[in-house]
């Protein structure tokens, strides 16, 4: 599985995922750090690819088109959290549905 880190993932936990293993691109990395919310959701959507997001904003997007197939969704808020904190939960929330297709679902890290 694809992971699209959206600009508001901290490039060090986008590096300690990629060191557990994990396929992680970001929006640097594909050059559409300026794309709204939604373009990045439609674009991972297209794609196949997991959206992983410290924004709840996407969670906002999500429920306004609840019916709209769409990527899934990994969220975690960093607020108060340090960098090993959040590489460890999003690694096991990964883990957790490795064999799991979440298209449409929201995965709270």
């Amino acid at each position: 599985m694809r992971v699209y880190a959206d600009e508001n993932v901290w490039l060090p936990v986008v590096e300690g995922l990629r060191r557990r293993g994990w396929d992680v691109t970001t929006v640097y990395d594909e050059g559409t750090v300026r794309d709204s919310d939604r373009e990045h959701l439609e674009r991972a959507t297209r794609n196949g690819w997991l959206v992983l997001t410290f924004d709840d904003d996407f969670l906002s997007l999500v429920a306004a088109d609840e019916n709209a197939e769409r990527a899934g969704i990994v969220y975690v808020g960093q607020y108060g959290k340090e960098v090993g904190e959040l590489v460890r939960r999003v690694d096991a929330a990964l883990r957790r549905n490795r064999d799991r297709d979440l298209v449409g679902e929201i995965v709270y890290a």
